[in-house]
């Protein structure tokens, strides 16, 4: 019968069949990887083109080895973090307590009048009184260079600047009477702070400081830099201990400018000099005279009953050194990251 298949052709048309129905399955489970197939081995190509990472790959080992470095890697980087929200931590609290954040004082005007006086009041009851070497002196008119706002309010605008800086004028303040207590003075000399300028008056009156005038608030990214300028009297051993404490202070403070000018412009003339040495070898006005090895000797020298009296020998060629001192100080506040914001890349948070 016309259209019957041979034996042979059945099983070449089964074959080919099969084939195709192989190839129709190769094709789906192939070609849909085969995308991905070409992006791994366009990413395992370049990892091949880094020396480095070739290095590690091509030696006995070197996927595990790659793996345990790239923990390493890690920990160290966690540990940096670790490390650095350690040193931040303090900054960011500083900028916290400075602003006064969720304080009323810092949100309301009346409440930081309140303040201002208050915080006054505190530094005047630690403070001395004129001819009193033993503690700071503040001038007459010290007001934490906030003088303006002895008779109005703030106005709104500026109320949260002006808590700051009024926090930041009481820290500085309380720093340097906290050197003058501490500091171990050969002669107890006078300690006088004149003036204080912030950021809030910079713009407005810089004849008190020779003309330094005080650089307004700068802020980039999250950090905020303000500039505060003070003008004192002080030994050098407390200049030292206010700068010491500035450095090691939990806020962070940056000493800018520093000005100083000695009360001793001059050396004293030699005949100056002799002068002194000769009134320091006599005995003190009244001394009494002891016997000593059969001779006698007054009290108050070596050999005496007492010790000696007089100035050391230091006082006859420096005397009492006062340094007069214009510094400013840069107060940084260093603010928090918002929430799930993540800083750009480059800049702090």
């Amino acid at each position: 019968m016309k259209g019957n298949w041979s034996r042979t052709q059945i099983i070449w048309a089964a074959g080919g069949g099969g084939f195709f129905i192989l190839a129709l399955l190769l094709g789906y489970l192939g070609w849909g990887s085969l995308g991905e197939t070409q992006g791994q081995a366009q990413g395992l190509a370049e990892r091949k083109l880094n020396p480095e990472l070739a290095a590690i790959l091509n030696r006995t080992g070197g996927a595990g080895a790659g793996r345990k470095e790239v923990g390493e890697i890690t920990k160290l980087a966690e540990e940096g973090g670790r490390a650095e929200e350690g040193l931040v931590g303090g900054w960011r609290q500083g900028y916290v307590d400075a602003s006064g954040e969720g304080k009323g004082w810092s949100q309301d005007a009346n409440q930081w009048k309140d303040q201002l006086i208050a915080a006054n009041d505190r530094l005047r009851k630690r403070s001395g009184k004129k001819g009193d070497n033993s503690r700071v002196i503040l001038a007459d008119d010290f007001y934490l260079g906030l003088q303006e706002y002895k008779q109005q309010n703030p106005p709104g605008g500026q109320l949260q600047a002006l808590a700051r800086q009024l926090s930041v004028s009481e820290k500085l303040v309380g720093l340097l009477m906290e050197a003058k207590k501490s500091a171990q003075e050969g002669y107890p000399t006078l300690c006088l702070l004149e003036s204080m300028q912030g950021p809030a008056l910079a713009a407005t009156d810089g004849s008190k400081l020779g003309n330094e005038k005080t650089k307004p608030g700068v802020q980039a990214g999250g950090v905020l830099r303000e500039s505060y300028t003070m003008q004192l009297e002080c030994s050098p051993e407390v200049l030292y201990g206010f700068v010491q404490r500035l450095a090691r202070d939990p806020w962070l403070f940056i000493l800018v400018d520093l000005n100083l000018e000695n009360d001793l412009k001059e050396f004293p003339k030699r005949s100056e000099v002799a002068k002194k040495f000769a009134d320091a070898s006599k005995p003190p006005e009244g001394a009494e005279v002891a016997v000593v090895g059969g001779s006698t000797a007054p009290e108050g020298v070596r050999g005496g009953a007492n010790p000696p009296s007089r100035p050391p020998l230091l006082m006859v060629l420096a005397g009492k050194e006062r340094l007069k001192v214009i510094l400013r100080v840069d107060f940084v506040g260093w603010k928090a990251a918002a929430p799930g914001k993540i800083p750009e890349k480059g800049k702090s948070s």
